[in-house]
């Protein structure tokens, strides 16, 4: 059964630009208008299928059926629609939801009583009668449900319903009509001279008396006057609804050009009609063009015409004086006295721009027989003009629809070319006996499209607005500017094969286009044809080529360049491309006499990728300043992208393209891919997914979620960054915008929704056109979405975000919003400003923010804020950075906290304005340490307490803010590894963990300790012995009374076995404590005792108790098993660090398994090259803990692995420049200009110094291979390689800078009785004595007695500029 409307679906649809719904089917009643509740709907047919619209850009609703259509008739006042093929015919009613939603459902299946019977034409009676002319029967049916005869079966949506009567016809019926009153039929054949009238006996029975209205050519039109609708002195009939007093009238029209009026009598008359007046069309316009005709002399001018009842004229007369202010115009005077004989009007036309109207005097009131004399049945004329827009090809039939709605004239014209015109203009200017031809309407609207079949191929042109497009009957056509309303159909035809893809040539000037074709042969599919087509549709010239086996079942797609110059012709590179990576390639040329040469072809073949894998998506990627360079992107089923280049010589055969760069997806058998110059989005296998991936650095850029299945997506082939996916019934535009570390601001951002839901068609093909505007083929038609984006339908933040000044458009153009998406941040952006403290650039920031307080205390919402304050650019990235800056005391952060929760700033959204405000009071608090902390210990400070405040800001859902939702569980961050390793490579260490400690009461939990990384980033080795130790105690105490076991794992890990012996010793309450105490007695230096612990520990790890079972393998001495037993069973990476650390020192054997088991792999899964760096850092091996934060990633990787900070750093920690450190720094150049931070990545290239590697450095390193795989070669894809080449640990550690505090730690020595620890500690105690009273005498500070002087960390100088800014770009 045909498909239904989908009533049920809320979604309104969207407005488009231009609709080309289809093209009209060529038939005497394929367009009819309606008015239902006070709103007017167009209704045509085109093909298989029925569209409904409101306005020129607004279509309602489509509809498809099993067969073509070829009549609808749509019913006054009640908004049915009939509609008819030959074999059926079914009936819709309007539905409606609320005031404004309406749509179409089909009712009733009308049967044929004779199954040979074809409709041919349509027409509405009296009380829902529908009128049906066929080729062998006249048949009436009833859509009321009074004459329903039978009840409807369960399930079935649609009624069936029998004809009333049915009369056999000699020939086919092709006009059918009702007469107002529906008491007279009139029916014409195809080419009949007579028009049968039909007076209806009875209405109960088909019983009717004849008459024939003779014409001496054949009959081409039939049309009756409908009822005047403002009369009000009517006497109804009580059988028909039909007005007495009120004669009918019938216009026919002939071929011999002459337009005959009839008229009936009362209802006693013997004649049913009779001739009144007759108009010759063809004198009507005496000086038209179409007179002077080739040939015989006796051929008759076309003419068109159309009726106008005088109820209708004579109301938009009314309307148009009652508008008019003052003194009535001279046109506005001659439409009174016109008027004023109440006529119904006649527009001839001619179709080559020459109107004339005319004018038949009351031809609608009955009059009596003392009429006075100066009544006329003769036609006076009422205006005439030349140049009119409205046109009409020659040969070219056309019906025409013609309405008022106040004073406004509407006309639409069906030409059988196929297109339908929306023609406008104002009663006063179209009637008026001056106005000149083009002044008097303008075009509305154009509707086209295809005519057989859905469109499946639709491709545009990246610099105009041309088209071309592809049916499922081959069906191609061309679409180009022209004429009065955007796109024009320019040609149609018919391709000789299958079509596996096309694409648009347009011309110089854009109003020619020519077609490229690729043709699959019906009879062999191993050969093709690239055929190249003008904009008429000829076939000008083609190239045949051999498939190989294997390519006749792939997809292809045609790729095009830009247009290049070549002296007195310009050029254009074209690939043919198959999902297999095969194709060719070929140039055309434009000469200047504007004919297109089709170049010859060329093979392009890719080298079959590794292993057992294949390709499942080729795409070409075109130079846009070489058109002899191509660049083909591709995805084998494993997810692997492949980069690849082919220069092309002449006369050279190309070979195979070079690879350039493999990255990963992680997407296997991707089901789509499009494909930009600069990105690459892929659909998942299950279409439910897309990840966009940035085809220079590799990186996944976003990942989406879909909200139903993708079908298509199609990527914009300028630098734009835009890309639409399609899906059944919508289409989500996005645009690239900024890199961004919030969640709430993702690099691709969705600013445009389009829904066909409501309208009943599924998104068929996509295209973006040269403005920017996308084009959706549904159905048989294409619809085009306009390049502007309204601000009030994309997202609140977003609408913030782009908002300059209070007196924003209400609409924004696509590019002009992706601008400003990608445009530099302003520097009181969060982003910013939290950039340049990060940073260490601390007098900069207090200079901003002292700037932006002054600024804001004499600005106001609307005003102009410079995005650099005024503060000199070269002040962010040049030598005349600030040396001081103000001071940041209390006042003047409370006074801008004020000021930015009063005003909005501009640039910046509300919850990006919140951050700043937060930033701002982290800056203020970190303002009071900058002079006892480094730059690493005020990076991690200022991040700790920005995440407070984003914490405490956080409500949750209980109503209680993130921050602090109970006095006995503190807010704490949890740390990034980033933010470790700054603080591990800080010189003061100490005074920020007196800052956090002193924030917590000085009370350290487990808790605030891993979620600081306080046990991963401290070096001294007493302050982590003290910080565990205290955190010993914490747990020994968190329970009531106080167990020993909870403490036994770190007071093992701090050697202190006998003080976890004296906890045992004092807990008299719990049931372990004997066999604690005895077992804790043991020699655990003996193998047995060793054996008996891990014993234990075994047993508790069956009971699930693993902490313990860590503290009996450290009793066993097997550390490596107890932090093995933390880090997975407990999943407390950070205890098992601590413990490795405490138990057996940095550099341990027990560490570095730890390290390279577990968190070192997963540091090279996940691309954390700050974790990777701390592990060599703790494992003391500096140059593999720089080289890890430049070394190249395998795997899926996203730009956070590559973020700028990482050169912060690197620059802290190198000794000698690394081979990777010249992409890395360009890396993360790039990743600054998309952050927003254009001067931040200027400074950064024009600031870099390099350093030469040592000699033995050099010959460490490997050489490179040629091939690479996210910039990493070949023969460093293994996680290991990234190590080769290093030094052992204690030659690391002999170039460590600044030296570890650990070196003098000695391994712990094995366990001995109580009484020699008791003995051990006094003595431990008195030496400890000594050294201080030795210390005091000589006057230095104990705590130096025993450590190295550290000395003060290398650090980053402030390069001159050198050579990178050219590869830069600035």
């Amino acid at each position: 059964m045909p498909s239904t409307s989908p009533g049920h679906v809320s979604t309104t649809p969207t407005p488009f630009v231009q609709l080309l719904p289809g093209a009209p089917t060529s038939s005497l009643q394929s367009l009819d208008s309606f008015i239902f509740r006070h709103k007017r709907y167009i209704a045509y047919i085109s093909g298989r299928q029925l569209n409904l619209l409101s306005s020129p850009t607004t279509l309602v609703q489509a509809l498809t059926f099993n067969e073509d259509l070829v009549a609808l008739a749509a019913e006054p006042g009640t908004g049915k629609i009939a509609v008819a093929s030959k074999r059926e015919i079914w009936v819709l009613e309007p539905l409606t939801e609320g005031w404004t939603k309406v749509w179409w459902e089909k009712t009733l299946f009308l049967v044929h009583e004779d199954p040979g019977d074809e409709a041919h034409c349509l027409s509405w009676g009296n009380e829902g009668e529908v009128l049906i002319g066929g080729s062998r029967q006249l048949s009436l049916f009833s859509t009321l449900p009074s004459s329903r005869t039978s009840a409807p079966e369960d399930g079935d949506s649609v009624e069936e319903r029998r004809t009333l009567w049915s009369k056999d016809v000699a020939s086919p019926v092709w006009h059918a009509a009702f007469s107002p009153g529906a008491n007279l039929i009139s029916t014409c054949g195809r080419y009949d001279r007579l028009v049968k009238i039909w007076r209806r006996l009875s209405f109960e029975e088909g019983l009717f008396d004849y008459t024939y209205l003779p014409h001496p050519g054949s009959v081409t039109h039939l049309e009756w006057r409908p009822l005047d609708e403002n009369s009000e002195e009517r006497r109804e009939s009580g059988v028909s609804g039909r007005y007495e007093d009120e004669p009918e009238v019938l216009y026919t029209l002939a071929n011999d050009g002459l337009l005959r009026i009839w008229r009936s009598g009362g209802a006693h008359d013997l004649d049913i009609l009779l001739l009144y007046t007759s108009v010759d069309l063809g004198s009507a316009i005496p000086q038209s063009p179409s007179l002077k005709m080739k040939g015989a002399l006796h051929s008759k001018a076309a003419r068109y015409t159309f009726i106008l009842p005088s109820s209708r004229f004579n109301a938009a007369v009314a309307s148009a004086i009652g508008l008019q202010a003052g003194q009535l115009s001279h046109s506005l005077e001659h439409l009174k006295e016109v008027s004023s004989k109440d006529p119904d009007v006649i527009i001839t036309l001619d179709g080559h721009g020459r109107m004339s109207a005319w004018g038949l005097q009351s031809i609608g009131h009955k009059r009596r027989p003392d009429t006075p004399s100066g009544y006329s049945k003769q036609a006076f004329h009422i205006a005439h003009t030349e140049g009119l827009p409205l046109r009409v090809a020659e040969g070219v039939n056309a019906r025409f629809h013609a309405w008022f709605e106040d004073s406004r004239f509407n006309i639409l014209v069906h030409s059988f070319g196929g297109y339908v015109q929306w023609w406008r203009g104002a009663v006063e200017t179209f009637f008026s006996p001056s106005a000149a031809g083009p002044e008097r309407l303008e075009a509305s609207a154009y509707w086209s499209g295809h005519l057989d079949g859905p469109i499946e191929l639709l491709k545009g042109s990246n610099r105009t607005q041309c088209l071309v497009s592809c049916s499922s009957d081959r069906e191609v056509a061309t679409w180009a500017p022209g004429g009065h309303v955007g796109l024009h159909n320019r040609a149609v035809c018919g391709a000789d094969g299958q079509v596996l893809d096309l694409t648009v040539i347009p011309s110089i000037g854009g109003t020619d286009v020519d077609a490229i074709v690729l043709e699959q042969s019906p009879s062999d599919p191993c050969k093709l044809r690239v055929v190249l087509r003008d904009s008429r549709g000829r076939e000008l010239d083609a190239k045949p080529y051999d498939l190989e086996l294997g390519d006749d079942s792939a997809k292809w797609t045609i790729y095009q360049s830009e247009i290049f110059p070549a002296g007195a012709t310009v050029e254009q590179r074209l690939v043919a491309l198959n999902s297999n990576g095969r194709g060719i390639t070929f140039k055309t040329t434009l000469a200047q006499s504007k004919n297109v040469i089709l170049g010859d072809l060329m093979s392009i073949s890719l080298p079959a990728p590794a292993s057992e894998d294949s390709y499942v998506h080729a795409a070409a990627v075109l130079d846009s300043s070489d058109v002899e360079k191509i660049g083909i992107v591709c995805i084998t089923r494993a997810g692997s992208v492949l980069l690849y280049h082919l220069q092309l010589l002449e006369n050279v055969d190309p070979g195979y393209p070079t690879l350039m760069a493999t990255f990963e997806s992680g997407i296997e058998n991707a089901s789509l891919m499009g494909v930009s110059n600069e990105f690459a989005a892929i659909v998942s296998s299950n279409r439910k997914e897309f990840a966009v991936v940035n085809l220079r650095d590799g990186y996944i850029e976003h990942w989406h979620s879909a909200k139903g299945h993708i079908h298509h997506i199609v990527l914009s082939s300028d630098r734009n960054g835009l890309f639409a996916v399609g899906y059944d019934d919508s289409v989500d535009i996005l645009t690239q915008g900024r890199y961004g570390y919030q969640d709430d601001t993702p690099p691709w951002v969705l600013v445009k929704h389009i829904s066909i839901a409501a309208i009943g068609l599924t998104v068929g093909v996509m295209a973006w056109l040269g403005d920017g505007s996308l084009a959706l083929a549904a159905g048989n038609g294409v619809l085009v979405s306009s390049n502007d984006v309204p601000i009030a339908e994309v997202e609140r933040d977003l609408q913030e975000a782009i908002r300059t000044d209070s007196n924003a458009g209400e609409v924004m153009r696509l590019s002009h919003l992706s601008d400003h998406l990608k445009a530099p941040l302003p520097v009181w952006h969060p982003s910013v400003l939290s950039f340049i403290v990060q940073h260490g650039h601390w007098v900069l920031a207090t200079v901003l923010i002292s700037k932006l307080s002054h600024k804001l205390k004499f600005w106001s919402e609307g005003d102009q804020l410079d995005a650099l304050l005024d503060i000199p650019a070269t002040q962010f990235y040049g030598p005349d950075r600030p040396a001081e800056g103000g001071l940041l005391d209390e006042g003047l952060i409370s006074d801008l906290k004020l000021q930015l929760e009063e005003r909005d700033l501009p640039m910046v959204s509300r919850k990006e304005q919140q951050r700043l405000k937060r930033a701002v009071q982290a800056i203020g608090h970190c303002a009071e340490h900058v002079k006892s902390l480094d730059k690493g210990a005020l990076r991690f400070l200022f991040s700790w307490r920005l995440a407070l405040l984003h914490m405490d800001a956080e409500p949750l859902p209980n109503g209680q803010h993130n921050g602090v939702p109970s006095k006995a569980s503190p807010a704490i961050p949890e740390m990034h590894w980033r933010e470790i390793a700054f603080a591990y490579h800080s010189t003061t260490q100490q005074s920020l963990l007196d800052i956090l400690t002193a924030h917590y009461d000085n009370k350290v939990t487990w808790n605030i300790a891993r979620r600081l990384g306080l046990l991963a980033w401290l070096c001294d080795r007493q302050a982590l012995e003290q910080i565990f130790e205290a955190l010993a105690q914490s747990t020994y105490r968190a329970t009531s009374p106080p167990d020993p076991i909870n403490a036994s794992l770190y007071f093992l890990a701090l050697h202190k076995k006998p003080t976890l012996i004296a906890l045992w010793r004092i807990a008299t309450w719990h049931k372990e404590q004997r066999a604690t105490m005895n077992f804790l007695r043991r020699d655990f230096t003996l193998q047995e005792h060793k054996t008996a612990a891990k014993k234990n520990a075994y047993a508790l790890m069956g009971k699930k108790r693993f902490d313990y079972a860590a503290a009996f393998f450290l009793l066993a001495e097997d550390p490596a098993s107890a932090t093995s037993v933390l880090a997975s069973q407990c999943e407390d990476v950070m205890l098992a660090i601590a413990v490795g650390r405490l138990h057996g020192g940095d550099g341990s054997p027990v560490l570095r398994r730890l390290l390279e088991d577990r968190l070192m792999p997963n540091a090279m899964q996940t691309g954390n090259r700050w974790l990777m760096s701390w592990c060599h850092s703790i494992l003391l091996e500096p140059d593999r803990a720089a080289d890890a934060l430049v070394a190249p990633l395998q795997g899926v990787r996203n730009w956070q692995q590559d973020a700028p900070d990482t050169l912060t750093l690197y620059g802290q920690l190198r000794k000698e420049e690394s081979e990777f450190e010249y992409d890395a720094v360009l890396r993360a150049a790039r990743i600054l200009r998309r952050l927003g931070l254009w001067l931040s990545a200027l400074e950064l290239v024009s600031g870099w110094e390099f350093r030469r590697p040592t000699a033995g450095a050099a010959q460490a390193r490997q050489p490179a291979a040629e091939v690479t795989t996210n910039g990493i070669h070949k023969d460093q894809q293994q996680v290991a390689s990234m190590l080769d080449g290093f030094s052992d640990t204690g030659t690391a550690l002999a170039h460590r800078e600044p030296p570890s505090m650990l070196d003098e730690f000695a391994t712990p020595q094995p366990v001995r009785t109580p009484s020699e620890d008791a003995n051990a500690a006094r003595e431990a105690k008195a030496a400890e004595m000594l050294k201080k009273l030795k210390a005091k005498k000589e006057g230095q500070p104990p705590a130096q007695l025993d450590e190295k002087v550290k000395p003060e960390p290398t650090q980053f100088k402030e390069p001159d500029a050198n050579s990178l800014l050219d590869n830069f770009g600035f």
